[in-house]
């Protein structure tokens, strides 16, 4: 009985966050969550943009959402290693890169001439701070432990095994390549000449898409880094304050981990470009 019940929860643990991930991902646009869409990115719906909107919506997070499914139910069936959320995370990434490529491909907001822009178009518009920073950020604190534990191993010396550490890296290495090249795609997405009104759509959306990907991105190059300084804190005999000051990046990298899904993912910067000469 005992067993059966363990496997039961097992089973629920497995799927219960991906359906629950394919509900909310699936759902119908309602017309509050258009508004606040508009809202945040200051677009005025019109007739026109409202139906790219809607489009873009109900589209959009049905990728996602498919990626994230599928990549926590692959962690968990498959024992990947790292914890399911992780694979969830990484999975759900995939799914907002292919819904990009496919954008660019097959989508556009619609027909029309297209020309040379004169304000020259940077991810940075579109970003906030901690979303064109955090990776940076979090590569020098992963850095900084790593450097400690050089200084002030355990006793017997170094007990991390380099494969934790090479795994890690390796993972951040490959999520910023497909954070940049995400970026790249999504920047250099062609775009006609449009109305303001389209193009204030074409703005929000660029921004939504680009700030979800860096801030999943970011979320996974957190957790990577925190189970290697993690691993690190449990060996470490660094003399205070310095015991002080790399436990707390570790606590902060964690926790910043959780902010780059739960805010920076899903914040709408307003479209800002830099002032040329």
């Amino acid at each position: 009985m005992s067993s059966s019940l363990g496997l039961a929860v097992a089973f629920a643990g497995i799927f219960a966050v991906p359906t629950l991930a394919l509900l909310a991902g699936f759902a119908p646009v309602s017309r509050r969550r258009l508004d606040v869409f508009a809202q945040e990115g200051g677009v005025t719906v019109t007739p026109d943009n409202g139906r790219v909107l809607i489009g873009y919506l109900a589209r959009v997070p049905r990728w996602r959402a498919v990626g994230g499914a599928a990549g926590w139910i692959a962690g968990g069936v498959f024992a990947l290693p790292g914890a399911s959320y992780f694979w969830g995370a990484a999975g759900y990434l995939v799914g907002a890169l292919a819904a990009e490529i496919g954008a660019s491909v097959r989508w556009a907001p619609t027909a029309g001439p297209r020309r040379a822009a004169l304000d020259q178009r940077r991810s940075g518009d579109y970003l906030s701070w901690g979303a064109r920073w955090g990776p940076l950020l979090v590569v020098a604190a992963l850095a900084c432990e790593i450097w400690g534990y050089r200084l002030w191993p355990g006793e017997g010396g170094p007990d991390l095994r380099p494969s934790t550490v090479i795994l890690a890296v390796g993972g951040m290495a490959a999520v910023a390549v497909v954070m940049w090249s995400a970026r790249r795609l999504i920047i250099g997405r062609a775009r006609p000449v449009l109305p303001a009104d389209l193009g204030a759509a074409d703005d929000a959306i660029r921004s939504r898409s680009l700030q979800t990907i860096s801030g999943a991105s970011l979320a996974l190059m957190c957790l990577a880094a925190t189970n290697v300084m993690w691993a690190i804190q449990l060996d470490l005999d660094a003399p205070e304050p310095f015991n002080w000051i790399l436990s707390w990046l570790t606590f902060g990298t964690l926790l910043s981990a959780v902010y780059a899904w739960f805010r920076v993912r899903v914040r709408v910067r307003r479209f800002s470009p830099r002032a040329t000469t």
